[in-house]
């Protein structure tokens, strides 16, 4: 029993590598399984790629991109520049299979993390847990910047934690990779300084020590800043930083602030972590050291980020992605008390796989995206750019009209710059009116052509007026109905006539 959870082989014996192949392995295939192909990627990730795509083709970075965190793109260049495909869904799609491959990757540094404090049976266990995570999975899948933002933080921790000095010093050059892909990285050269005093405090020349470290944090981030004050005018991490914390007290409250985290983390953390944490959290801090006090730690400055936007009201739990390489080291601890239990160690993680792999399928099949949907709603979002100029919103399908994707899908020729794309259809937000003259008298002043409504229920009953009673509405006159195309999504657009309007109002 005791060998099978607290024993320490070779970190990567030939079975520990076997074994994290396969875990990394079914990490794919199940990606792959719930691989949204044919989807374009729209909103943050749709900044990125046209920031990776004009910096691949011209080799210098865009100056018509405002983006703060610009490294995620910048390193996603790379690959574009490699590719080679006359179809921009091509690249997005190869944008989606970087992300999927980085979050794979990471079961790497979680194993090692886990193995820091517990046996390799254990520690695969942790790997698996992350790997297997819903929320992690379904980020892996959007082509946006945690998985690498994760990768480089977890690396950081690692790094910080072996006993090999140099590679503290490392450690302070990928928190400065961290704080190019995402500023909010920035709060953990807080913790990594104190600790990184913390263990040369015996030393006569621990100042210059961290005089050190310091110098190649800077040396890797510096260059990145410069380029952003440059193209920008802000260096996207001293800027963003100060502009946040001048914020905090101005509209942030402590009890929007509580329940905001709370709702996020709920979100996050279920199914697995839920059932997991408490108890583990118990486990892994009853006998404390060093060690574990660095890992409180970066989990504290992590938080912050996560707080700072729990306090603005954002629940958005990708945010909360970052911690959970530490919340699958913490909830280790659950599974190995419940093992210590049992005679039969070997059956119980077994369990405790097929368990998490399961719930994990289940609660990805209960909220993974409507593909058919999304497919029908960018097919018809091509047919409303193609048809309209000023629209009325259809949030959220009205990101497949409202993009430059819409013009890109018609080009002949791929790449091409996202300066030479113009942004065709121009959105006009519903929320606020209570009747459809109110709106469309408003619209006729910022230039709106057409409505569009459709069959989803949370529109406002002006619009579901409109699609359930078209024949009131004299002065509307439809122009497209998605049913008579045979779509499921069901769509139509309706042509302003202000004359008639006008006369009747």
């Amino acid at each position: 029993m005791q060998n099978l959870i607290d024993s320490k082989p070779k970190i990567f014996s030939k079975n520990t590598i076997i074994c994290l192949g396969i875990i990394g392995l079914v990490g794919f295939l199940i990606r792959f399984f719930y691989f949204p192909d044919g989807i374009p990627i729209t909103l943050d990730g749709a900044l990125y790629f046209w920031y990776a795509n004009d910096l691949s083709i011209t080799g210098t970075f865009p100056v018509n991109i405002a983006i703060a965190n610009n490294g995620w793109p910048t390193f996603l260049s790379i690959f574009f520049y490699f590719f080679n495909s006359e179809n921009f869904l091509d690249y997005m799609m190869l944008q989606r299979y970087v992300t999927i491959i980085i979050s794979v990757a990471t079961i790497i540094p979680v194993f090692i993390l886990c193995r820091k404090f517990c046996g390799n049976k254990l520690s695969l266990i942790g790997a698996l847990l992350f790997a297997f995570q819903p929320r992690i999975i379904e980020n892996s899948l959007s082509g946006l910047s945690e998985p690498l933002f994760i990768l480089l933080e977890l690396m950081c921790l690692v790094l910080f934690l072996q006993n090999n000095f140099k590679f503290k010093y490392v450690s302070f050059a990928i928190l400065a990779l961290a704080c190019i892909i995402r500023y909010e990285g920035i709060v953990l050269l807080i913790p990594l300084s104190v600790l990184f005093l913390v263990v040369n405090r015996e030393y006569k020349k621990n100042i210059s020590r961290y005089f050190l470290a310091i110098s190649v944090f800077l040396l890797v981030l510096l260059p990145m800043a410069f380029v952003r004050m440059n193209t920008t005018g802000y260096d996207g991490i001293a800027s963003h930083s100060i502009a946040a914390v001048s914020t905090i007290g101005q509209d942030s409250t402590i009890y929007l602030g509580i329940i905001s985290l709370i709702e996020s983390t709920g979100v996050s953390v279920f199914p697995i972590f839920f059932a997991l944490l408490p108890l583990g959290f118990f486990g892994f801090f009853k006998n404390r050291n060093f060690d574990k006090y660095t890992v409180l730690l970066f989990l504290i400055f992590m938080l912050m980020p996560i707080i700072y936007a729990s306090s603005r009201g954002i629940t958005e739990p990708r945010y909360l992605l970052v911690l959970f390489p530490i919340f699958s080291l913490i909830s280790i601890y659950t599974i190995k008390e419940i093992a210590k239990k049992f005679d039969r160690t070997k059956f119980v993680l077994i369990i405790f796989v097929v368990g998490i792999l399961l719930s994990s399928i289940v609660f990805l099949d209960y909220n993974t995206i409507d593909y058919e949907h999304e497919l029908e709603a960018y097919d018809i979002g091509l047919e409303v750019s193609r048809n309209t100029s000023v629209i009325s919103d259809y949030h959220p399908e009205s990101k497949y009209a409202h993009n430059k994707i819409d013009v890109a899908t018609n080009l002949e020729t791929f790449p091409i710059l996202s300066s030479e794309i113009k942004q065709k259809v121009k959105l006009i937000e519903t929320y606020g009116f209570y009747s459809l003259n109110e709106f469309i008298a408003y619209g006729e002043r910022e230039g709106l052509t057409h409505i569009v409504v459709d069959d989803n229920q949370n529109r406002s009953e002006f619009l579901k007026d409109v699609f359930r009673n078209e024949g009131k509405y004299v002065y509307l006159s439809k122009i497209y109905d998605s049913s008579e195309h045979g779509y499921d999504y069901h769509l139509k657009i309706f042509r302003i006539d202000y004359e008639k309007f006008n006369s009747v109002k």
